[in-house]
């Protein structure tokens, strides 16, 4: 009964925040509406080789855990979101605006590339995404012959055969990934602290649908979730990204926790009871849980949002040390080899400070 109190309280503190950030949220515009929050192309690491991603994403309702219940500790992307119904056809309108935006770099480049579609909540949702609109997506897709694999992201609430089977019928000849915000193998540290709603056993079946499907699966972890300090942080990446390797997930994502406006991590991080992590963590982490063998069988993946800054993964307050580590982190990504990592010509004076604060922060 105790920690179901527990539980209580936090879903009515994040709750609680989320209400009062979004008290000052304006309204869109219609021509907001009927485009993207953003879209980008960069450099990224494919499934056999380094190429290109373009990413999307759309402005939906929102994330039908936020909207309806009271949402993640760390996760502020509802503040992206229109939080009231947006037409089918303006949401096929910013996919189709940032894709003519980007296409003929596309056809014109000798890369092959990676799309991600994201939507700050479920692409399965048809409350958020609806069926009109998710096959005008697949159908788009499956007429650029350079994009060689697909990522959407979705609750595993809203996975089911029917659906995978519609999207199969549209993509059959692109390599797709499902991506799935497990944050943490850790059932206790994914509910009670960051209030994700899912159980391990039903990430495991969804898994398993996705499997038979032979769909790919993309794993979102959570790095240094709240209450967490960087060595607790650390023992959770490694036990996490080693279950999940054997697991056979196709794809393993970690995102170090960034501050986000409205979030409950925001509300810590203003008291000074929340320090985002320390790149020494992250890197320490993909030491210990990863062999060079394992590189094989699973993709890691590493983009962190607010890198270097103070509300995202950083060392120090050196511009130069933050920098040296991005650089680290990109090219370990980019060429999956775990000795990138050790490449850096010099070790910046923080790493003294990081030691002894490690198990305290």
């Amino acid at each position: 009964m105790k920690s179901r109190n527990n539980k209580n309280c936090l879903s009515e503190e994040i709750a609680k925040l989320r209400k009062k950030s979004l008290n000052y949220k304006k309204k869109y515009t219609i021509d907001q509406l009927n485009k993207p929050v953003s879209f980008w192309i960069k450099e990224e690491r494919l499934l056999d080789e380094i190429g290109k991603e373009i990413t999307i994403i759309l402005r939906t309702r929102g994330c039908c855990w936020a909207l309806e219940n009271s949402g993640c500790s760390m996760c502020g992307y509802v503040e992206d979101a229109n939080i009231d119904y947006v037409d089918p056809q303006q949401i096929i309108n910013q996919f189709d605006y940032a894709l003519d935006q980007k296409i003929d770099e596309i056809n014109s480049d000798t890369n092959n590339y990676a799309l991600k579609i994201f939507n700050s909540g479920s692409f399965f949702d048809s409350k958020e995404i609806s069926e009109e609109t998710r096959i005008h997506i697949y159908k788009r897709i499956s007429e650029i012959p350079n994009i060689k694999e697909i990522t959407f992201e979705t609750r595993v609430e809203f996975i089911n055969k029917n659906l995978l089977k519609q999207m199969l019928n549209y993509l059959e000849n692109k390599y797709i990934e499902l991506g799935i915000g497990l944050e943490s193998v850790d059932d206790y540290i994914r509910n009670k602290y960051i209030n994700k709603n899912l159980t391990f056993d039903k990430f495991m079946k969804a898994v398993k649908l996705i499997h038979e499907m032979d769909i790919g699966i993309k794993v979102y972890l959570l790095f240094k979730p709240p209450f967490l300090n960087e060595q607790g942080s650390i023992d959770d990446c490694i036990k996490s990204i080693k279950k999940l390797t054997e697991s056979n997930i196709n794809t393993i994502s970690i995102n170090p926790c960034n501050i986000q406006k409205g979030s409950l991590v925001e509300s810590l991080w203003k008291q000074k009871k929340y320090r985002p992590p320390w790149f020494y963590s992250l890197f320490e982490s993909f030491r210990q849980a990863l062999k060079k063998e394992d590189f094989k069988k699973v993709r890691i993946l590493c983009d962190p949002s607010g890198s270097g800054s103070k509300r995202g993964i950083h060392n120090c307050s050196s511009k130069d040390c933050n920098e040296n580590m991005n650089k680290l982190l990109k090219n370990f990504i980019l060429n999956q080899d775990l000795e990138e990592l050790n490449k850096s010509e010099s070790e910046c004076i923080c790493k003294k400070k990081y030691d002894i604060q490690k198990i305290q922060n």
